[in-house]
């Protein structure tokens, strides 16, 4: 469930401005890059990691009770980030 959650996760930022999913999606990790901005204001609602300050790469994780509901709202919200 955790994998298939990271994975629709991955497929919904597939066409967001100035994400780019660095790594295939192979377990229930995501790592992307984008603006450090983007970056903090996410953080200041959401938990999760920078991976690679120096390219800006974040990883973003799921887990058993990850909803698909959970993540179309963190989709949501890393695609208005960009406004």
């Amino acid at each position: 469930h955790a994998n298939a959650m990271a994975q629709r996760l991955a497929d919904g930022l597939a066409e967001a401005d100035g994400v780019h999913v660095t790594y295939p999606v192979q377990s229930n990790a995501v790592f992307a890059s984008l603006n450090p901005d983007r970056i903090r204001d996410l953080q200041r609602d959401w938990t999760f990691y920078m991976w690679d300050e120096g390219q800006s790469v974040v990883r973003w994780m799921t887990a058993f009770d990850t909803t698909e509901a959970d993540v179309d709202a963190f989709i949501d919200a890393i695609r208005a980030s960009a406004d």
